[in-house]
């Protein structure tokens, strides 16, 4: 790997995280009902991929314009990762030493908010969450808040982030590649 992929990866990596943890320390200090919001996490996905999207674009142009498919995909991946790793550990002591009640509080508020949904969206999630009563939901969504203070739960959503984001990398390293001039 070369010297100014590590760079980027490590800048860029550090940059996600950093927004990513301020995302959540603010949305706990201010109102933690937000961490059940379908907003929150679509703000936090798209400017976590303009970040990567911008690493990409910085590695290319500080190396004369140009990146192989490996190199931009490499540029967009990498810090991804770093920062799936910090966030990671942030995480793991976020839910489990600073607020060890958190993970079930975010499972009340969203087991809440389906209870308000309408009888045939309500019935449609259970089905696929393959439950067939209202306590059955109440204890399958409790059992996923708390997997996420574990470190197998970290694990398996960090796993599902990193191969949702690497076919995003896939595109984006399609559309920013070029490649040097053979002759020149």
């Amino acid at each position: 790997m070369s010297p100014l992929l590590k760079k980027i990866a490590v800048q860029f990596g550090i940059l996600s995280t950093i927004f990513s943890v301020l995302y959540v320390l603010t949305v706990y200090i201010i109102d933690e009902s937000m961490f059940t919001s379908q907003w929150g996490g679509i703000i936090v996905l798209l400017l976590s991929l303009v970040i990567f999207i911008v690493g990409v674009l910085q590695f290319k142009k500080q190396n004369g314009g140009y990146a192989t498919f490996r190199e931009a995909f490499s540029a967009f991946m990498l810090p991804f990762i770093l920062a799936t790793l910090l966030g990671m550990v942030f995480n793991l002591t976020f839910y489990n030493l600073i607020d060890a009640e958190l993970a079930a509080r975010n499972g009340e508020r969203q087991f809440d908010a389906m209870l308000e949904m309408p009888e045939e969206k309500l019935d449609g999630v259970m089905t696929f969450m393959g439950v067939s009563s209202v306590d059955e939901l109440h204890e399958k969504i409790m059992e996923q808040a708390e997997m996420t203070k574990s470190f197998t739960g970290q694990l398996k959503g960090g796993g599902m982030g990193i191969a949702f984001f690497a076919v995003l990398g896939l595109i984006v390293a399609a559309v920013t590649k070029k490649n040097r001039p053979e002759f020149e």
